[in-house]
């Protein structure tokens, strides 16, 4: 490992997702840093710290000093990992102090409350989204599209589906999408069923270099990937997105979490999840 890389260690007493998405979003403030994350869910007992601890002094041995990401509530547990030759920061720390001070109430010692089925209806919601969104995913199940909170439209390989499924985790909102496949862009015309939700569509498109580039990854030197082919199928999609008049975003250099944030702000979608 040179000196300029760093290892992250993303460290949980639970699933590990909040320390790694705020280890990245974190990290990311520091362009041009090498690092290598390395994520530790259900560090929940000493044992488990005491063997994390030497993982951790191993690594920076080997190299520079490991930066580790921590949302351990145990407050024993959590000494003992600031143990490690590292530099460790509890996640939680500062603002659990702060917001108890404020609110006058001890927070609770339990783990895994956020991510944790703690409210049935809530989890049920988010379970109800997924199921839709792989139940209308690509196409699929037309006669849903009255449920739909938002369709998602776009060439193939735009990201499409894995917006639809972090709209659903993220927001309980229920995305369906739906492809402009090579009958529609030849045709210049929305399908019937998108032309009767057109209060629901939302765009997506996509640089035409950066789709040739990912679909030459699924499918080498075909015409499906051509260069020509990525150019066309991208303006007349957003000539298609312009009569409609549907909102439209361009997905080139965002990331799946910018994608369906956007997509919620700008369609107004109601967060279910809490």
């Amino acid at each position: 490992m040179s000196s300029e890389s760093r290892a992250v260690f993303c460290v949980s007493d639970h699933t590990g997702v909040t320390a790694e998405v705020l280890a990245h979003s974190l990290m990311a403030r520091f362009e041009g840093l090498e690092t290598r994350y390395e994520t530790r869910p259900f560090v929940d007992d000493e044992p488990k710290v005491e063997a994390l601890v030497a993982e951790i002094n191993r690594v920076g041995a080997a190299g520079s000093t490991p930066i580790v990401f921590s949302t351990i509530i145990d407050a024993e547990l959590g000494a003992m990992l600031n143990r490690a030759d590292a530099v460790v920061v509890g996640l939680f720390d500062p603002f659990v102090a702060i917001l108890a001070d404020e609110l006058g109430i001890d927070p609770t010692a339990m783990v895994g409350r956020y991510h944790g089925v703690s409210n049935a209806a809530v989890y049920q919601v988010r379970l109800d989204a997924v199921e839709y969104a792989l139940a209308t995913d690509d196409g699929l199940g037309l006669d849903r599209y009255g449920e739909a909170d938002v369709i998602v439209v776009g060439v193939s390989r735009v990201g499409k589906t894995p917006t639809c499924l972090y709209l659903a985790m993220q927001y309980g909102v229920r995305a369906a999408n739906f492809p402009l496949t090579s009958e529609i862009l030849d045709q210049r015309r929305f399908s019937d069923v998108l032309e009767a939700n057109i209060d629901r569509l939302f765009g997506l498109t996509i640089d035409p270099v950066q789709l040739f580039q990912i679909r030459q990854k699924r499918r080498p030197d075909s015409t499906y990937a051509s260069l020509e082919r990525c150019a066309s199928e991208v303006e007349i999609a957003e000539w298609l997105f312009r009569r409609g008049r549907i909102p439209v975003l361009d997905t080139t250099v965002r990331s799946i979490e910018e994608i369906s944030a956007t997509i919620r702000e700008q369609a107004s979608l109601e967060r279910r999840l809490g």
